[in-house]
């Protein structure tokens, strides 16, 4: 039996439960969550998780028409078996239910940037429990206080005016605007933000220092990432040319 490489797994106490091994059998009682991206086929959909497992979708609760290429996902399946070693895919899953990440782009502060649209972004508590890169997305797991019925909005900010570090580190701010929402409980969630503006001319790689505010105003997380890409080829002939992760979150 092949071995299931979850990639990030989010078990919920109660909630999820997660009990294949390499000496057990697939149980349809069973399932797994975790993140990955949808890939389009001619006719259907494919999963790849961030783990690397690729994932086809023998049956599935989620209507083809309801995902497109490259849609970040949280997804629920159960494993109905292996996939033989010769075809394109790891498991074949029934695919109980997805929910899309929240996908952005690094919100840049820079000297046109208002007082206004600062403070819209927000400098509310956040603390970030996990990140892990896939391709050229940062992808930041984290937590907040809130309730119902509340929109908060999530971004990930460079700031012109606090670019880098003493060590030449680029310095990225998880920023949070809860929205007035009082603290009733512990919620959390993922966002997939592209970095991809970040990549160097003659650079593969690039460090980052990644942090949020905590409760007491304090910075935390405080780590160093290293950002790895692949150049794109320079052109042969020079060319010319004229959602959230939980219903609350933005």
């Amino acid at each position: 039996m092949k071995k299931l490489k979850f990639g990030i797994l989010f078990a919920l106490v109660g909630i999820l439960t997660f009990s294949c091994s390499d000496d057990d059998g697939y149980s349809l009682g069973d399932f797994w969550v975790t993140t990955g991206t949808v890939v389009e086929t001619d006719d259907y959909f494919y999963v790849v998780t961030d783990g690397g497992d690729a994932l086809w979708p023998s049956a599935s609760n989620v209507s083809p028409g309801s995902v497109e290429d490259g849609m970040r996902i949280l997804v629920n399946y159960t494993v109905l078996g292996d996939a033989d070693d010769q075809e394109a895919y790891d498991y074949y899953v029934k695919i109980n239910g997805i929910s899309e990440l929240l996908t952005k782009p690094i919100f840049n502060f820079d000297e046109d940037t208002s007082e206004e649209v600062k403070d819209s972004i927000g400098n509310d508590p956040v603390t970030i429990t996990d990140t892990w890169f896939t391709d050229d997305y940062l992808n930041v797991q984290f937590e907040y206080g809130g309730g119902p019925g509340y929109v908060h909005f999530i971004n990930l900010v460079k700031d012109t005016e606090d670019l880098e570090t003493e060590n030449g580190e680029i310095i990225l701010e998880l920023k949070h605007n809860k929205n007035n929402d009082p603290y009733n409980y512990l919620q959390w969630g993922i966002a997939s933000i592209d970095i991809s503006e970040l990549q160097k001319d003659g650079q593969n790689s690039v460090d980052i220092f990644v942090r949020s505010l905590d409760k007491n105003g304090e910075y935390q997380y405080n780590k160093v990432l290293t950002y790895e890409y692949e150049q794109e080829p320079e052109p042969k002939v020079k060319q010319f040319s004229d959602r959230p992760i939980t219903e609350s979150v933005q």
